[in-house]
């Protein structure tokens, strides 16, 4: 770890807790209804939240972010499946597959992945994969990439292909619906401090490395804080309720 991305001694602010149902004189349909309603409406604005804190996180660490980037995509495979052998194959959509960003460099923030079944074939003989990954380009903006990555037997050997299926931008509400947030954070801390190192280590470090970082420290601490309090509050009302 750097000796430069010390975290800051003074302690993250608590956040409020939210009032419970236990709270209400009487439990009648019409204010469960209304709690209810409430509750939607706290996990849409806990959302848009997140995605604001993602977003300011995101802007703090791109000098680094820029430091480690790498390409999205290498040349594609002399193997890869043509887009109408993956439609007939295992019935994926072949969407946007020329999207100026491919080329450019990016960090990886997350992935999902899910196992295609085909339908012209043996599950045997043949099998894909569905990846979709979330990047960070150096500028900023964040992309998402859907590739399938496929293999088949011939003869004796077996033979795999990558393809690109889909690309397109997102904003950070988007993104954090398919996405797990904590998740993301973590390789957000990580690309802060390899960037930081390796900035380091060039002597290219950025002067207000340590301006940013306390900064985005911070964040991180109230973020723990918060979803701390947020799980103890449900613990609570399950005790509460049982």
């Amino acid at each position: 770890m750097s000796e430069d991305l010390k975290r800051p001694e003074q302690p993250a602010q608590p956040v409020a807790s939210l009032p419970g149902p236990g709270d209400q004189d009487q439990f009648t349909p019409q204010l469960a209804r209304e709690f209810f309603l409430s509750v939607l409406d706290y996990g849409q604005e806990e959302h848009e939240a997140k995605a604001g804190i993602f977003q300011e996180l995101t802007d703090l660490l791109l000098p680094e972010a820029r430091a480690i980037a790498q390409p999205i995509r290498t040349k594609s495979s002399e193997n890869e499946p043509s887009p109408e052998v993956l439609e007939q194959q295992f019935g994926v959509t072949v969407r946007e597959r020329s999207v100026d960003w491919l080329g450019e460099p990016a960090v990886r923030l997350a992935g999902t992945s899910r196992r295609l079944e085909p339908r012209i074939s043996s599950p045997n003989e043949s099998g894909g994969e569905l990846r979709r990954e979330l990047f960070l380009l150096t500028d900023g903006r964040l992309v998402t990439v859907e590739t399938v990555a496929t293999w088949q037997l011939k003869g004796s050997q077996r033979v795999g292909g990558d393809t690109l299926v889909g690309g397109r931008s997102v904003d950070h509400v988007e993104a954090l619906r398919s996405y797990d947030f904590v998740s993301i954070l973590k390789v957000m801390l990580e690309t802060l401090f390899d960037g930081a190192e390796l900035l380091k280590n060039r002597n290219e470090q950025s002067p207000d490395i340590v301006e940013r970082s306390g900064r985005f420290f911070t964040i991180i601490a109230q973020v723990a804080v918060a979803m701390k309090e947020n799980a103890d509050q449900l613990r609570k009302v399950g005790d509460t309720l049982a």
